[in-house]
C-alpha cells in the first residue's frame, strides 16, 4: 500500500513543482529544426506539416503505433511516432506536439531527427 501510494502521489507532486516542463513547448518549423537539430534536441516543439508514409504498426510486445514523416512544403520532413492507432489518413494536415530527439535508440535500432509526439491534432487547410 505504501510503495502505490508513492507512486501516486509523486507524478501530482512533480506536475505542481514543473507545470511549466508538461505545457511549454517551442512553436517552430521543421525547416528550423532540421537547420538546428542539436538545439531541440529533448525539447518538447509543435511543428505543422502533411502526413506521408503512414504506418500502423504492432510492436513485438503487442503494442499498437504509428509513424510517419511529416512533411513542409517544401519538402523538409521528420519523422513522427506516437503509441496507439492513429485515426489519421494519408495527406492529411496537422499539428504534432512532442519531443523531438536528434538521435533515439531503442535496442538495436537507432531513429534519427525524431518527434516522439504527445498530441496529433488534424487542422483545416
Amino acid at each position: 500500500m505504501r510503495n502505490f501510494l508513492k507512486w501516486q502521489i509523486l507524478p501530482l507532486i512533480f506536475l505542481l513543482i514543473f507545470p511549466s516542463y508538461i505545457f511549454s513547448f517551442q512553436k517552430t518549423t521543421i525547416k528550423e529544426i532540421l537547420n538546428d537539430p542539436d538545439f531541440y534536441h529533448q525539447k518538447v516543439v509543435k511543428v505543422i506539416g502533411k502526413i506521408k508514409n503512414l504506418r500502423l504498426k504492432v510492436s513485438r510486445k503487442g503494442n499498437p503505433y504509428t509513424t510517419f514523416r511529416l512533411m513542409d512544403k517544401t519538402g523538409n520532413s521528420l519523422k513522427v511516432f506516437i503509441w496507439e492507432h492513429q485515426d489519421l489518413k494519408e495527406g492529411d494536415l496537422v499539428e504534432v506536439t512532442g519531443v523531438f530527439k536528434r538521435i533515439k535508440r531503442v535496442g538495436i535500432y537507432t531513429f534519427f531527427n525524431e518527434i516522439e509526439a504527445e498530441r496529433i491534432k488534424k487542422i483545416s487547410e
